[in-house]
Formats: structure tokens, C-alpha cells, sequence
């Protein structure tokens, strides 16, 4: 059995779609490697173990393995998770939390528990045109506010929508007795998530936006009028474009403009990542003067653009709700769970090595997460509203 079939396998254990056979087979394979063991197996044991979980799984079930792509860690056991590691040179770590399994290592528990940190949720504020700051965590479901010819609503699953309406003829009078001649186009609403919070919104032209963390976008209320769509993006958001061939869609960053016409992208733009990274799932981009195809990434560093294959699964992980890594520092992973869990990162005076690859929920404690990057070596503590690296 290959890493990648292994890999296949547990996760189909963890999803409860294994066979009996299967489900006896990993069971059997984790009470002989357990946890504080596997720190020391090599790539050969590693392989050999693939080798008898392979024999041991029935044939009807062998053809099976490797096709499922659930992503689902666990869900039969209450508080369970799972994160699969890379360390170094390619070790895998398979690491799961029970009530009955044993910690991986007594010593880094460090209260991590008693000191925990809730996951982030959907939390925004939505500015209207007159400068109000509307809570969406706060305000009630339904409509939030009128303007520019457009009904603002919130809906339960945490997205606010634009809907043309009918606007009020004293609207249209204040409008037009201020000298504009160029409808609603001027009018801007600025939706913004702050750390530990995300939103979804739906653009007056059908597009839809997914912010992640620490995120904004500033939007026209109305794109009539306008010879282009365009919108300001600081942070991280995921976009699914209504298709308008007369109408170009723009995506402007601080350093970066992305022009579309109907596509699903991703961008990465934070001031605290050393790049930006604009990702294209379908359709086609341009990135300042690169073009883009699907399953292409382009990085922006140092003023200049280099396009290069895309890990499509690891960009848009957040907004599938994982924190997906593959090859990843230190910084690179806590950057994104200090945005996540609200909290400020204390590194050690010695950075630890080694780089880490794996996916988990977003949906756990922060306890889990850091338990879970422990099992490589480095050790956490929670103090406050701060994570601190120990080792």
C-alpha cells in the first residue's frame, strides 16, 4: 500500500464508511504502533506497515481504497480530530484525539485545555454609505438597511445579500438635486470580518464573496452605470463571478489588479504574508499582465509575478473549513491560526525546524490544533489572548 492509499484509508475510517474488515484492519494497525512510538518509525517501517495493512483488507475492499475524497475527521467520537503531519523528511504522523486513547506526550499538555480558545465564527460589520457600522453578528435576520436603489439583507447562514428594489422618489430627488448623473454606482458599502470571523456576501450582480479572517472588501451598493465591475479586497476572500461579458469584473488589492469576467478565484492578500497569491479554480484571469488558467496560481513578490501549479485543495481550504497545510514553516501555520482564534503569537528566540503538512477542522479549540502540531515536537501554552512557543 502506497502513503497515498494509507492516507485513503484512514481518513474512509474516520468518515464511518469503512467495511468491518477495514475498520478491524486500522484498529489493529493503530494498537501496534501507537502514538508515542510512531515518532521514531522510518520511511521504511512506514512502508512496511502499508504492506500488511494492504494484505490484511479483503479484496472486494482493496478496489475501493483511495477513491473516497471525504475530508471528515472522526465524527462518531465526541471531541474527536485528527491531523495528519509531515515532519522533516516526509514521516507521517497519524495522531487521534478519544476519550480513551492515550496522549500522545504527558508533557505537552501544558493546560492547554484549561486555557482554551473558541474557533472563529461568522462575525462582520457591514458600513453603510453614511458611514453607519452595522454589527451582523448583532442585527437581526432580514432586512438591514435601504439605499442606492438596493435591499440589504442578513440571512440565518451568515450572508448578506443585495437585491435590486424600487427606490423612493425623495431618494431619486436627493440623488439627482446633488448634481450626480451616474445612478448608484458611487455608492459604496465596505463589509469587513474582523480575527476570529468570516461572511459571505452577494454582490448586487449576483456575484458571491467568501471573506475570510481579518478581511475587506469595499463594493459599489449598485454596479449601473459603471463601465466595470470593480470591488478593493485587504486580506483573503473567495469569489464566484456572475458572468457579464459586456461588463468586466476587477479585483483590486494594494499592489495587484485581477480582471475576470465569470470565474471562480481566490486571493490572498494579507499584509503580514510575504506574497499574494491569487488562485484560479475555473474560468480564466488576468493578474496585472499574467494570465491565468485553471489550476494555476500567480505569486506576487518583490513586484514581480511568477505563475506556478496550484494546490486548489490547500487554497481554498478555509472557506471548506480546514486548515490545510503542505510543506508549511512555523510562522507560515501560525499566522493563519493567530488570524483564526484571535490571538497574538510568541515565538521562541530559536525557531523550530521542520515543516508541516496535513488538514484539520477549523471548527475545534484551539487546544486540539496546537495538541495536534505538538505531536512533531513543538510545544504550546495558552496564556490570554496569546499563544506562546515554548520549544
Amino acid at each position: 500500500m502506497t502513503k497515498e492509499e494509507a492516507k485513503a484509508l484512514i481518513l474512509k475510517y474516520n468518515s464511518g464508511l469503512c467495511s468491518d474488515g477495514e475498520r478491524e484492519l486500522v484498529e489493529d494497525w493503530y494498537s501496534q504502533f501507537a502514538i508515542d512510538e510512531a515518532s521514531g518509525l522510518s520511511e521504511s517501517d512506514f512502508d512496511q506497515i502499508g504492506v500488511e495493512m494492504w494484505a490484511g483488507l479483503p479484496d472486494e475492499a482493496k478496489g475501493n481504497v483511495g477513491r473516497s475524497r471525504t475530508v471528515k475527521l472522526w465524527p462518531r467520537i465526541a471531541a474527536a480530530a485528527a491531523v495528519l503531519l509531515v515532519v522533516g523528511l516526509g514521516v507521517f504522523f497519524y495522531n487521534y484525539y478519544t476519550n480513551t486513547l492515550r496522549h500522545h506526550n504527558a508533557g505537552q499538555d501544558l493546560g492547554l485545555a484549561g486555557h482554551d480558545l473558541n474557533p472563529g465564527s461568522n462575525k462582520a460589520y457591514l458600513i453603510l454609505s453614511n458611514g453607519k457600522r452595522v454589527s451582523l453578528t448583532d442585527a437581526a435576520n432580514g432586512a438591514i438597511a435601504k439605499e442606492a436603489g438596493v435591499e440589504i439583507t442578513k440571512t440565518a447562514d451568515g450572508k448578506v445579500v443585495y437585491a435590486p428594489r424600487h427606490p423612493d422618489p425623495s431618494e431619486l430627488r436627493s440623488k439627482f438635486s446633488s448634481g450626480s448623473r451616474t445612478g448608484y454606482s458611487d455608492v459604496l458599502n465596505t463589509i469587513e470580518t474582523p480575527k476570529g470571523g468570516q461572511y459571505q456576501v452577494r454582490l448586487p450582480d449576483g456575484s458571491k464573496v467568501w471573506l475570510n479572517a481579518a478581511s475587506k472588501l469595499i463594493y459599489p451598493v449598485s454596479f449601473t452605470g459603471r463601465g466595470q465591475r470593480e470591488v478593493t479586497l485587504s486580506g483573503e476572500a473567495y469569489f464566484e463571478i456572475a458572468k457579464d461579458k459586456s461588463h468586466p469584473f476587477h479585483v483590486k488589492t494594494l499592489k495587484q489588479d485581477v480582471e475576470v469576467l465569470g470565474t471562480h478565484f481566490n486571493i490572498n492578500s494579507y499584509a503580514d504574508e510575504p506574497n499574494i497569491k491569487t488562485t484560479l479554480l475555473e474560468g480564466s484571469v488576468k493578474v496585472n499582465d499574467a494570465i491565468l488558467r485553471p489550476g494555476q496560481q500567480s505569486v506576487l513578490a518583490g513586484g514581480k509575478i511568477k505563475v506556478v501549479p496550484a494546490d486548489l485543495e490547500e487554497a481554498v481550504a478555509w472557506k471548506n473549513g480546514l486548515f490545510r497545510f503542505e510543506n508549511a514553516n512555523l510562522p507560515t501555520v501560525m499566522r493563519q491560526i493567530a488570524r483564526w482564534y484571535d490571538v497574538d503569537i510568541v515565538y521562541p528566540a530559536q525557531m523550530p525546524a521542520g515543516t508541516f503538512t496535513g488538514e484539520v477542522y477549523r471548527n475545534m479549540t484551539a487546544s486540539k490544533v496546537l495538541d495536534g502540531l505538538g505531536f512533531t515536537g513543538v510545544k504550546f501554552k495558552i496564556e490570554g489572548k496569546k499563544i506562546i512557543i515554548t520549544h
